[in-house]
């Protein structure tokens, strides 16, 4: 996957414009890749390999985005508010998460995640500006840069559409 900063992502989804709508996003959306790109071209899998994930939009405008490394450790305790400093850390680190609703900026090929409640408070009441790409079943949003460990990273968070369970 090639790296882009601010200006290539943009200038990426101005080249590709096509007529979208909040129907094509309605569904559930399974991860299949969660990475960043570092300036220097670094990519950083920050939940390894194995990372796990669920993105949902529906038809009244909201959303629901879960990530998750399913290799975190067990909490000893079996409770979830008694865990040792490395258990906590562990967890912490190894999810994030947030909901609220969603509007598509197709002239900028951009989807918005206003943010209601976040597993990390520091986004609750901000927008998320994604940009997205759809190629078959698939759909990969793209943060603009962002702060990761020290630096400035652009995700790439590239999901697969589910189909229903009856």
């Amino acid at each position: 996957m090639p790296h882009y900063n601010r200006s290539t992502v943009e200038g990426r989804a101005t080249r590709r414009r096509w007529a979208m709508t909040p129907e094509q996003f309605w569904g559930v959306w399974r991860l299949i890749s969660y990475e960043f790109r570092l300036a220097d071209g670094i990519l950083i899998r920050p939940m390894g390999q194995g990372v796990r994930g669920l993105l949902m939009y529906d038809r009244a405008g909201y959303m629901m985005l879960q990530v998750m490394d399913p290799e975190r450790p067990l909490f000893q305790s079996g409770d979830w508010l008694k865990g040792t400093p490395d258990e906590i850390q562990s967890a912490w680190e190894g999810a994030f998460s947030y909901y609220g609703t969603f509007e598509l900026d197709a002239r900028r090929q951009m989807i918005i995640h206003h943010i209601q409640g976040a597993a990390f408070p520091n986004w609750i009441g901000s927008a998320r500006e994604l940009f997205f790409e759809f190629a078959d079943a698939r759909l990969t949003l793209m943060t603009l840069p962002m702060p990761l460990a020290g630096e400035q990273a652009v995700g790439y968070l590239t999901w697969e559409r589910v189909e229903y369970v009856k």
